[in-house]
């Protein structure tokens, strides 16, 4: 039995080292249809795309999303120590009932974070023309990214 486990590992080794850089590396053929990396955009060039929004649209999205992550840092700092809290009350083997205030702490802070982010998105969203509201791929792509946008200290870098 070790014996074919360790046939067939060989043979699948095998062919993924057949495979070479077929898949991603530098200087593929892009006639290929092999795509080559390309360096990842910031999250605001994304939404910009995404939406394709012009200059104006572009510098009032950028605005209120700085201003939004401003408002969001109270929020971001609360829900790191409320997870803190959580853990701390796990592992000190509190009772059901001060785990419960801790996870419910957590969860009025999240709903706090995001009914932000949803509200951001509807502004983003009223400032659009009909041609890029009907654009629904970039709508959802946008919609999608609001998840957790200001979750890090800079909503622009991953």
């Amino acid at each position: 039995m070790l014996r074919k486990l360790l046939v067939v590992g060989l043979v699948l080794a095998g062919v993924g080292f057949a495979q070479g850089e077929k898949g991603g590396g530098r200087g593929a053929d892009p006639s290929a249809g092999i795509m080559m990396p390309t360096p990842s955009a910031s999250k605001f060039d994304t939404i910009g795309s995404a939406l394709n929004l012009n200059k104006e649209q572009k510098k009032a999205v950028k605005t209120l999303l700085d201003d939004a992550a401003k408002e969001a840092t109270p929020f971001r700092d609360q829900l790191s120590k409320a997870r803190i809290a959580i853990a701390d009350a796990i592992q000190a083997k509190k009772s059901g009932d001060e785990i419960t205030q801790a996870v419910n702490t957590y969860a009025a802070l999240a709903t706090q974070m995001s009914a932000l982010e949803i509200n951001i998105f509807a502004r983003i969203y009223a400032g659009l023309d009909e041609t890029q509201k009907a654009n629904k791929t970039g709508v959802g792509t946008v919609f999608a990214m609001m998840k957790n946008l200001f979750a890090t200290k800079n909503w622009n870098e991953d």
